[in-house]
């Protein structure tokens, strides 16, 4: 599994730290623990983890803190675990960058479904930076609308100034979705199928968080010319 980067399990719970790490070793997958803030940090400098699951209830501190420092690394995944019973610290840890959440207690086997899915978009998302340069097309220059240069598949936005705002895997996959498909429009059924690697189930947001998130960074860089809008019922846009 994406060689031999680990997964890094950051939960304090140690029953529930090891039946997470148990499942992931049977899908194939290396794991490495934290139970603490502290250690994440330091397994995150040691062992380049490939995607790390992080609690957000800790001994030592909120992992939204290392959450955001874990999104800053274009080639780590963060998928979010929160064991409260609203949405407060899976939505915040979505706009902080992670990729993905799970809400306590999960099936194990969405948790393993959930980090092969995201494993598989960081996969094709460093295939295509990592494809040789040729003259600029739009798959390897990006897209340019309303004075922003869009580029998913190299993880960034280019303000017209140069400023370069940094993408999730999550939110550059929704991004080329709508570049790419008919009247820039998708619905959130594909939306989460193609881009979370889900089936929708009508209690989540996790598609319309990410499109939340999304419109901000445009918006940011576009001056506002740049939007991610909603179709009522359906799904998103991409309007300019």
């Amino acid at each position: 599994m994406s060689g031999s980067r680990p997964v890094l399990v950051l939960e304090d719970d140690a029953s529930v730290a090891a039946t997470i790490c148990n499942a992931l070793v049977r899908d194939g997958w290396r794991t490495e623990r934290a139970s603490t803030l502290a250690e994440a940090r330091a397994r995150l400098r040691q062992d380049n983890p490939r995607i790390a699951v992080v609690d957000l209830g800790l001994p030592d501190g909120n992992g939204i803190a290392f959450v955001r420092e874990a999104a800053a690394r274009p080639d780590l995944g963060v998928i979010v675990v929160s064991g409260r019973a609203d949405e407060v610290d899976r939505v915040v840890g979505l706009e902080v960058g992670a990729d993905d959440y799970l809400a306590k207690p999960f099936s194990l086997r969405e948790m393993v479904a959930r980090v092969r899915a995201l494993s598989r978009r960081l996969d094709a998302i460093a295939s295509t930076a990592a494809e040789p340069q040729a003259p600029a097309t739009l798959e390897t220059a990006g897209w340019s609308i309303g004075g922003v240069q869009l580029e998913p598949s190299r993880l960034r936005l280019v303000a017209g100034d140069g400023t370069e705002t940094r993408l999730t895997g999550g939110e550059a996959g929704l991004l080329t979705l709508l570049l790419e498909a008919a009247e820039h429009f998708a619905r959130r059924e594909t939306i989460s199928e193609k881009v979370l690697g889900r089936r929708l189930l009508p209690e989540q947001r996790g598609v319309d968080q990410l499109a939340s998130n999304l419109r901000h960074k445009l918006a940011q860089v576009s001056d506002g010319k740049v939007t991610v809008a909603a179709v009522r019922g359906q799904g998103y846009r991409l309007v300019w």
